[in-house]
């Protein structure tokens, strides 16, 4: 991967929680862990905590374990019944919020996270990518997100966002409501730049 690994933080040198939505799946391209595992490592270099939801396998896992390595805090959220299905799986080390349902964990995550990142994943990511989305659209606490495009993965988010607002479904002037990156260290730059900004207001 492209770019600085040396730590860097907010232009006003504060450190970010930032939840990040992945899969719990690896998926069939290894471009999408290679991804996940330099997202990890940012987080550990430029000092960021990571939050996310509590997986030690698939891309989740590869964000977690990566991030323990390079140091950054973690904490993970799961639900009760995910808890008993993945107890087995070796998630590294961190504090560990156990939720009663699915939708307890993405309110706890919200609530924890001060910008979001998504890579690739499965239908609980693109839950959780449209629910922020619209929340930052209503301006319900509103937070920067940012999508790692890993094999255009988002480009048909892109184009269904894009349907809604040229169709009349959304006030005001059009704009993405998220930025898309294909590298991990613009993501972190923009996210940095982003929270510095809602900081500031």
């Amino acid at each position: 991967m492209a770019g600085d690994l040396s730590q860097v933080r907010t232009e006003d040198g504060t450190s970010l929680s930032v939840a990040v939505f992945c899969g719990a799946r690896p998926g069939v391209s290894p471009r999408v862990t290679q991804c996940a595992e330099a997202v990890g490592a940012l987080l550990g270099t430029r000092g960021h905590r990571l939050v996310y939801g509590a997986g030690g396998v698939g891309v989740m896992g590869a964000v977690a374990h990566a991030a323990e390595r390079h140091g950054a805090p973690i904490t993970g959220v799961i639900p009760r019944f995910l808890r008993e299905l993945e107890r087995d799986d070796a998630a590294p080390e961190q504090e560990l919020v156990v939720t009663e349902d699915m939708f307890t964990r993405k309110r706890e995550i919200f609530a924890r996270a001060d910008a979001f990142l998504a890579l690739p994943g499965g239908y609980g990511t693109l839950d959780e990518v449209i629910e922020v989305v619209s929340l930052n659209y209503l301006g319900q606490h509103p937070r920067p997100l940012v999508l790692l495009d890993v094999d255009a993965f988002w480009t048909p988010l892109l184009r269904a966002v894009t349907a809604v607002q040229e169709r009349g479904f959304t006030r005001g002037p059009l704009s993405v409501p998220f930025e898309i990156t294909a590298d991990p260290v613009t993501a972190f730059e923009s996210l940095e730049k982003m929270a510095g900004g809602v900081r500031a207001r």
